[in-house]
């Protein structure tokens, strides 16, 4: 492979050709629009901020040359959608453990990613034209709606819950005919002002949730196939006792998995296809149904009932309380008193 340019180096040939044909900020009061032209190609970028924490994308690129270009990922890093409408995109990470050192993201297909600190090389064809929209959704967003994460893929689930920096690249096949209709209306969006922005943030939504939707019947076509056998279920049965056991001073993962004899990924699925949720997860639940039993108890405060469980921080623990039960922990235990 010839002429990798490093990121600066493209920076710098792009700004000595770059003409840029119009621009606004702010049009409609939250985005910018940008159309212009360079070496490489001509480039019409939209970005629609919708909150805090959640924004929209939407690029079209012609290439007039070829461009193969170092990319570096930010440690602090959004969970990223595309849809491809047009056009192929090549990128190689040959440094990452946790992905294909070559993959090619299609037309007509979608992807959800999560790729804190990498560095990688995306390479384009002269003559592509990539059409897409991307949705950029920080963690904290999915955290706001606080309920229900056991539902979630499990590479997902351990990032909202853990804030773990573990990276995944997730194809989920063809854009359905849903998506499509939802893709449509972003792109022909019929209102403006706060109006739009209301329309879009639901769009934007929406098509978040077909996207996790899709990705929970992948998983589910997959484990219809893959099944434990039965001495693996077993195993996961036995690390759920060693769990319930030393809930209050539980082992840590790697370790579970030495005492059960099941390697971290058969673990993982195992609790995943046996009780719907993460090893983590299954704690977390079962910690929480010990604080229910201590608050109505009355013996210990809620902040002695969040260090009995093995919480340290009681703002936490009454953040991961209400999200499991609907209600604080501290209006549960008012609730005896009625």
């Amino acid at each position: 492979m010839t002429n990798i340019l490093t990121r600066t180096e493209f920076e710098e040939i792009r700004a000595e050709s770059l003409k840029v044909e119009e621009f606004y900020e702010n049009k409609d009061g939250f985005d910018v629009i940008e159309r212009c032209s360079d070496r490489f190609s001509d480039d019409y970028i939209q970005v629609v901020q919708l909150r805090s924490g959640l924004y929209l994308e939407i690029n079209d690129y012609k290439y007039r040359n070829s461009l193969n270009v170092e990319n570096c990922h930010e440690l602090v890093s959004p969970i990223v959608s595309k849809f491809y409408l047009s056009g192929n995109h090549r990128v190689l990470t040959p440094r990452t453990d946790e992905l294909n050192e070559d993959y090619v993201e299609q037309a007509c297909h979608n992807y959800l990613f999560y790729l804190p600190d990498i560095e990688e090389i995306e390479l384009t064809q002269a003559g592509e034209h990539i059409y897409l929209i991307k949705i950029h959704t920080d963690i904290n967003f999915l955290r706001n709606f606080s309920m229900g994460f056991e539902s979630l893929p499990l590479k997902l689930l351990e990032i909202i819950e853990n804030d773990k920096t573990q990276r995944f690249h997730q194809p989920l096949g063809k854009i359905t005919p849903t998506m499509q209709l939802s893709l449509q209306q972003i792109l022909n969006c019929p209102y403006q002002g706060m109006t739009k922005r209301m329309y879009l943030e639901g769009k934007t939504i929406e098509l978040l949730a077909m996207q996790v939707g899709q990705w929970e019947n992948l998983n589910k076509q997959y484990n219809s196939i893959k099944r434990l056998r039965p001495d693996d279920l077993e195993r996961v049965h036995h690390a759920k006792e060693i769990l319930i056991q030393n809930w209050d001073n539980p082992p840590s993962l790697q370790e579970l998995t030495r005492q059960v004899g099941l390697n971290d990924y058969k673990l993982k699925q195992g609790f995943r296809q046996v009780f719907g949720t993460s090893v983590f997860g299954y704690l977390q639940h079962y910690r929480m149904e010990q604080a229910k039993q201590l608050l109505a108890e009355q013996e210990l405060s809620v902040r002695g009932v969040a260090q009995q469980i093995g919480y340290a921080s009681q703002s936490h623990f009454c953040y991961l309380f209400k999200r499991q039960f609907g209600i604080s922990p501290r209006a549960y235990r008012a609730s005896f008193h009625i």
